[in-house]
C-alpha cells in the first residue's frame, strides 16, 4: 500500500469521526435531518420533540402512523417494539396518529401534535378489553340490580336473586313488581319484606302492616319502614313494631324521608308543590310550587342535594333540603345522570353528555356521540364513562375523549355497573336469546 493511499484512509476515518461524532452529539441533543422535498436550508436540521405514552394496563405496542415503533436492541436479528410505558424521542414535530395495541383488548386511536423541544404527554389512556359477554341468567327484558357490596345481582324479570361469587340464584316470593337493595346491606326491599340470600333471613314486615300498602321506603338512619297507604304516608318502627302515621289527607306521588324530615310530592286544588314535613313539629314547614303538568318522582342518589325527577318533561331539579327556595336548580332535557362529587353531575340529553356545576350552576359540553345514548355510568376511579345505546355499549375515556364501542348486538338494556371489578351487567338480546349478561371492561 502506497503513502498516498494510507493518507486517504486516514483522513477518510478522521472526516468519518468528526461527521459522526457531530451526528450523534446532534441526535443526543435532539436534533434530526428534516429529508423532505423539496429541501429547505431553514428547515434541514430540526430540533425534535418526544411523545410520553402510558396505557391502562401496560404493555400496548406504540405506533406512530402506523408504524411500530422499535426498541433498541443489543441482538441485530431480533427486532423488539416500544411498549407502554413509554418515550418515543427523536420525533419530527407535527402531527401524528398515535395508536396503541394490546392482545385481548382494542385499539387505542388518537391525533397528537409533536412540538419541537417539547415532550408531549399522553398518559392514563384507558384500554378496554375485547371481551365475549357471559349469559348469567335468560330472561325477558329487565334492568339488573346490583347489591351495595356488589356481591349479589337482583333480575325483576324473574324475581331471581344472583350471588355473584358462584352464581347461585334464589327466586324471591314476592308479588311486588318494585324491589330495592337496602343501602348498606345485602337485604333487597319489596312489599314490606325484607328479602337476604338466604331465607332465614327473610323479615316479613307486611303482617303486622296489613295488605293494600305500596311505596316501600327504608329510612336506614332512623331505622323506620315508610309505606304508602291510600292518601297516607305511615312508617313502622322497627325496633318497637309499631306503626305511626306520618301525614294524610293530601294525593301522594312520591316521597322521600330523611331523618325526622319527610318530602312529599303533592297536588291539590290544581297546585302542584313540593313540601317539607316536619316529623317532630307534625307540620309543613317548607313548601315550593312545581310544573302542574308533570310526573314527579325523587331519586335518592345524593347526600347534599333532594333529587326530583320530571320523567314527562325529562327535568331534573336539584333542591336544598334546607331550605327548598335557596339554592333549587333545574335542568332540562335530562335522560339519565351521574353525580361526579357533591358538586358536579353528568348527564345526557340523547345526543349529548354535558357536566353540570352546582357552584356555578351551569352546564359544559363534554361529548356528542352519533347514536342516541340510553344511560351513563361514572366510573371515577377509572376516569371512563359507559354510555349505552340500543344496541351497544361504549366506554368513553373522559381524559382522552375518546369512545370504544366494546360490544354491540340486536338490544341492550338496564346496564350496571360494578366499579371496582369493572364488571358491566346489562340485559341484551342475541338473534333467539336473550338474558342478564356481564363483561369485563379491564
Amino acid at each position: 500500500m502506497t503513502k498516498k493511499t494510507r493518507d486517504y484512509i486516514f483522513y477518510f476515518f478522521i472526516f468519518f469521526f468528526v461527521t459522526g461524532t457531530i451526528l450523534i452529539s446532534l441526535y443526543a441533543s435532539g436534533y434530526k435531518f428534516n429529508l423532505s422535498w423539496p429541501p429547505k436550508l431553514n428547515r434541514l436540521l430540526i430540533k425534535t420533540g418526544m411523545i410520553a405514552v402510558d396505557s391502562v394496563p401496560s404493555g400496548a405496542v406504540v405506533f406512530l402512523n402506523d408504524v411500530p415503533q422499535s426498541n433498541l436492541s443489543l441482538n441485530p436479528f431480533k427486532t423488539e417494539y416500544l411498549t407502554t410505558a413509554a418515550k418515543v424521542k427523536n420525533v419530527l414535530p407535527g402531527e401524528y396518529t398515535l395508536r396503541l395495541e394490546r392482545e385481548g383488548y382494542w385499539p387505542f386511536q388518537k391525533k397528537i401534535n409533536v412540538y419541537s423541544g417539547q415532550t408531549s404527554f399522553v398518559e392514563d389512556i384507558n384500554l378496554f378489553k375485547n371481551d365475549t359477554p357471559m349469559l348469567l341468567l335468560a330472561s325477558s327484558e329487565t334492568e339488573p340490580q346490583l347489591s351495595a357490596s356488589r356481591k349479589h345481582l337482583y333480575i325483576p324479570a324473574t324475581k331471581a336473586m344472583i350471588t355473584l361469587k358462584n352464581n347461585t340464584t334464589r327466586i324471591i316470593p314476592t308479588d311486588s313488581d318494585k324491589a330495592a337493595w337496602l343501602n348498606n346491606s345485602d337485604k333487597l326491599l319489596s312489599a314490606g319484606n325484607i328479602y337476604g340470600a338466604d331465607a332465614a333471613d327473610d323479615l316479613d314486615y307486611e303482617k303486622l302492616i296489613g295488605a293494600g300498602t305500596d311505596n316501600w321506603f327504608y329510612d336506614e338512619s332512623e331505622n323506620r319502614l315508610y309505606y304508602q297507604n291510600k292518601n297516607a304516608i305511615s312508617y313502622l318502627k322497627l325496633s318497637s313494631k309499631t306503626s305511626v302515621s306520618a301525614v294524610s289527607g293530601e294525593t301522594f306521588e312520591t316521597y322521600e324521608p330523611r331523618g325526622n324530615d319527610l318530602f312529599y310530592v303533592s297536588t291539590n286544588n290544581g297546585r302542584t308543590s313540593v313540601k317539607k314535613y316536619s316529623l317532630t313539629a307534625m307540620k309543613i314547614v317548607d313548601e315550593l310550587n312545581l310544573p302542574a303538568v308533570g310526573q314527579y318522582e325523587f331519586r335518592s342518589d345524593s347526600a347534599q342535594s333532594l333529587v326530583l325527577y320530571d320523567l314527562q318533561n325529562q327535568t331534573l331539579y336539584l333542591l336544598n333540603p334546607n331550605n327548598l327556595h335557596s339554592g333549587s336548580q333545574t335542568i332540562k332535557n335530562a335522560v339519565s345522570w351521574q353525580w361526579l362529587d357533591d358538586e358536579a353531575l353528568l348527564y345526557h340529553n340523547k345526543w349529548e353528555i354535558f357536566r353540570f356545576s352546582l357552584n356555578a350552576g351551569r352546564s359544559d359540553l363534554l361529548t356528542r356521540v352519533g347514536e342516541e345514548i340510553t344511560k351513563i355510568i361514572w366510573n371515577g376511579d377509572n376516569n371512563y364513562l359507559i354510555f349505552s345505546t340500543a344496541n351497544s355499549l361504549n366506554a368513553l375515556d373522559m381524559k382522552m375523549n375518546t369512545a370504544t364501542k366494546v360490544y354491540a348486538t340486536d338490544k341492550i338494556s338496564g346496564t350496571v355497573l360494578d366499579k371496582k371489578e369493572n364488571i358491566l351487567y346489562f340485559w341484551a338480546r342475541q338473534g333467539q336469546e336473550s338474558g342478564v349478561y356481564k363483561i369485563i371492561l379491564q
